[in-house]
C-alpha cells in the first residue's frame, strides 16, 4: 500500500509503501511495479527503508512513471520484491567513492546509510544538470556533511560535472559505487575500470525468465535483473 508520494522537484518523485519486511533489503536491491493500465513492470531501487516500510526515487519519463505519480496514499500496489544483487564492500576498497547522477540518487543514498551505520568512512558526490533538477540537497548533506552536490552549469552547489568534480579533489583512483545514467556511467568507467555499476535497463519480468535485459560480459552474457543490476566494473564490455 502506498503511504506517500512526494514531489521532490518537476520530474523526480519519491514513494514510500508498507511491506511485511525488511530483512530482504540490501544497498542496491530492486522492486518491480505493477503500473495500473500498463503490462510491462517499472523497476526501481530502494532508497531507504524502515520498519515494514520502505521507499524508492524514480523519475518521470513516459506514461507509466506519470501513472504511477498520480497513486495516493491508501492506494494498493503490486510489488514483486527481493530482486537483484547489491553493492558489496571490502576493507581491501580503503575509503571508497559513492557517486550518482539524477535519478540514481536512490541506491547511492541506500549505501551511504548503510556505510554511516557500519561507520566505513567515504566520499559522496550527487551531480545534477541544473538547480531545477537538484532532489534531496539538504537530506544529502545530513547523511554526509562532506558531500559534494554539483550542477553542470553551476546554478546550484559547486560547478561541474561528475568527472570535472571527480577530477578536481583526486578521486579518480577511488574504488566506488556508482548509479545514474548510461552515459554517466561510461564516463566514470572510463574514467577507472575499479568501481561497481548499477545498470538501468527496461526489464520484461525482473526475475531471469525472459532475457529481455541481457548484456555481452566478460563473463558471457548476462542478465541485468539476475546477474545485476550491480556488475563489477572489470567485468562490462564498454
Amino acid at each position: 500500500m502506498v503511504l506517500k508520494n512526494e514531489k521532490l522537484n518537476e520530474t523526480v518523485y519519491r514513494m514510500t509503501v508498507s511491506c511485511k519486511n525488511t530483512e530482504w533489503i540490501k544497498p542496491g536491491k530492486f522492486i518491480n511495479i505493477k503500473v495500473p493500465g500498463f503490462y510491462l513492470r517499472r523497476p526501481m531501487a530502494v532508497s531507504n527503508f524502515a520498519k515494514n516500510r520502505y521507499s524508492f526515487i524514480y523519475e518521470l519519463v513516459g506514461d507509466g512513471t506519470k501513472t504511477l505519480s498520480t497513486l495516493k496514499r491508501g492506494d494498493e500496489i503490486d510489488i514483486l520484491e527481493d530482486l537483484g544483487n547489491h553493492y558489496e564492500y571490502k576493507k581491501a576498497y580503503g575509503k571508497p567513492l559513492l557517486v550518482s547522477g539524477g535519478s540514481g540518487l536512490g541506491p547511492i543514498l541506500c549505501l551511504a546509510k548503510r556505510f554511516n551505520k557500519q561507520k566505513i568512512s567515504y566520499e559522496l558526490i550527487c551531480g545534477f544538470p541544473n538547480k531545477d533538477k537538484v532532489a534531496l540537497a539538504s537530506e544529502i548533506k545530513k547523511i554526509n556533511p562532506k558531500a559534494h552536490v554539483c550542477t553542470d552549469d553551476g546554478s546550484f552547489g559547486e560547478k561541474g560535472n561528475i568527472i570535472q568534480i571527480i577530477n578536481q579533489y583526486r578521486l579518480q583512483d577511488s574504488y566506488y559505487y556508482a548509479c545514474g545514467s548510461t552515459n554517466m556511467l561510461k564516463a566514470i568507467f572510463k574514467n577507472n575500470k575499479n568501481g561497481q555499476l548499477s545498470l538501468d535497463e527496461r526489464m520484461g519480468c525482473g526475475f531471469g525468465a525472459c532475457m529481455g535485459c541481457a548484456i555481452k560480459t566478460k563473463k558471457g552474457v548476462q542478465r541485468i535483473c539476475k546477474n545485476g543490476a550491480i556488475f563489477k566494473s572489470e567485468d562490462l564490455l564498454w
